[in-house]
């Protein structure tokens, strides 16, 4: 019997997938890369010839799924056929979604985030992507604010922040809080607060 072929396609998205779980688990500084060899069934060695250093894996692994959101969220910035409330809708939507498919990411937001509070690691190019993606939005608002769609008395990057805050949050610790108040799953509510979100949030910056 001959022995299997290596295909490297196939060991570098089991590295990423193994890197995922650990990292939203554990954090940067929490995981070796022999931890994450160990559970990609791959060497250590494979990992540091497909990535390097454990500081690119983990730029990598936000990168992967990060990129299909920001081309999604990139075309609905630049569609302007709708109203600037209906395209902040749209890219609520979008994120909340993005969240819906990578229930790791939400974790990975967390711990970069406590990294990032001791002088830990950064997102790399997916930092850059979110970037982008604010530049964007805050042009947009902008412009509504001065056409009078949305109201002039809030800052626009704070109208971004405010709603991505929101969704993160829920994906968070929505779970949690649910639970204290006897109200199930909080998946099963998914539907019902991103509802919420859009009434009121919308509601909200309409001038």
């Amino acid at each position: 019997m001959s022995p299997r072929r290596y295909n490297a396609e196939a060991a570098r998205d089991d590295i990423l997938d193994a890197a995922e779980r650990l990292f939203s688990a554990h954090g940067f500084d929490g995981v070796s890369t022999a931890a994450i060899g160990k559970a990609a069934g791959v060497s250590q060695s494979q990992i540091h010839y497909h990535f390097d250093t454990k500081k690119k894996l983990w730029d990598t692994v936000f990168q992967r799924r990060f990129a299909d959101y920001f081309a999604a969220q990139s075309a609905l910035l630049r569609h302007d056929g709708s109203s600037p409330l209906d395209r902040l809708g749209d890219s609520i939507r979008a994120y909340f979604a993005f969240f819906q498919e990578n229930p790791d990411y939400g974790r990975l937001l967390g711990r970069a985030a406590l990294d990032a509070t001791s002088g830990g690691v950064e997102l790399g190019a997916a930092d850059e992507m979110g970037a982008e993606l604010m530049r964007r939005g805050i042009q947009i608002i902008t412009a509504a604010q001065e056409e009078g769609t949305i109201r002039d008395d809030v800052r626009p990057e704070f109208v971004i922040l405010g709603f991505l805050s929101l969704v993160v949050y829920w994906f968070q610790g929505g779970g949690l809080f649910l639970a204290q108040a006897g109200a199930g799953d909080r998946a099963a509510h998914d539907d019902s607060y991103l509802d919420f979100v859009l009434k009121v949030y919308l509601s909200g910056i309409a001038a």
